[in-house]
């Protein structure tokens, strides 16, 4: 769950990056563990990954042109916006059915 809650972080800031400048974004995290770790610069299991968030991350802030796109911590994700279609999708994923690989960040392929 951790390391999911990761790749969701990630494909979150690649859509920052991708979608160009927007107005306002917040990313939306049910994990406090993996919030936690956006702070550690600690060699820790499925540290990989969070060195790939930040890398994503600092991409979709130069394309934002903003210093911080702030990531908050929603229990379940109550509230939010197309969460159930999200959490079907993670389903999907978790049962095999990804999306195509050239659609992936480079990092995720």
């Amino acid at each position: 769950i951790f390391e999911g809650e990761i790749v969701g972080m990630i494909l979150g800031a690649e859509l920052l990056r991708r979608e160009g400048k927007v107005r306002a974004a917040v990313i939306n995290v049910d994990n406090q563990a993996a919030i936690r770790a956006t702070h550690s610069f600690d060699t820790t299991p499925a540290h990989y990954l969070m060195d790939r968030f930040h890398e994503t991350l600092l991409s979709a802030l130069t394309v934002q042109d903003s210093n911080t796109i702030p990531i908050r911590w929603t229990p379940g994700h109550v509230g939010i916006e197309g969460n159930e279609a999200a959490d079907a999708e993670a389903k999907e994923a978790a049962r095999g059915l990804t999306s195509e690989t050239k659609s992936l960040p480079i990092t995720l392929r």
